[in-house]
């Protein structure tokens, strides 16, 4: 069972070229991902819970990843975390 992260192993070629992507906007998609796993950890089942912490993992090695990509901007996701963290709140009702 995979939440977001499948730790499946992937085979053949990939098209992507890695260097051509936004860092800042791949490292908010794990970020926000990030916000869920983190609330299905706190309010999950207990095998959800197990599972979430376990990609908790995962998703923080993509964000280190993508933090020292060349095309990663601090003050770019910064802002973007901030606002993923405050619709999660408004969503949430705090």
């Amino acid at each position: 069972m995979a939440i977001i992260y499948d730790e499946s192993v992937r085979s053949g070629p990939s098209n992507i070229s890695i260097d051509r992507m936004d860092g800042t906007k791949a490292y908010l998609r794990h970020f926000e991902n990030k916000l869920f796993l983190m609330f299905i950890a706190t309010h999950g089942t207990r095998t959800e819970k197990w599972q979430a912490e376990k990609e908790l993992t995962i998703c923080e090695r993509k964000l280190s990843f993508w933090e020292k990509h060349p095309r990663f901007v601090g003050d770019l996701a910064r802002k973007g975390m901030e606002e993923l963290k405050k619709n999660w709140r408004a969503g949430r009702g705090a």
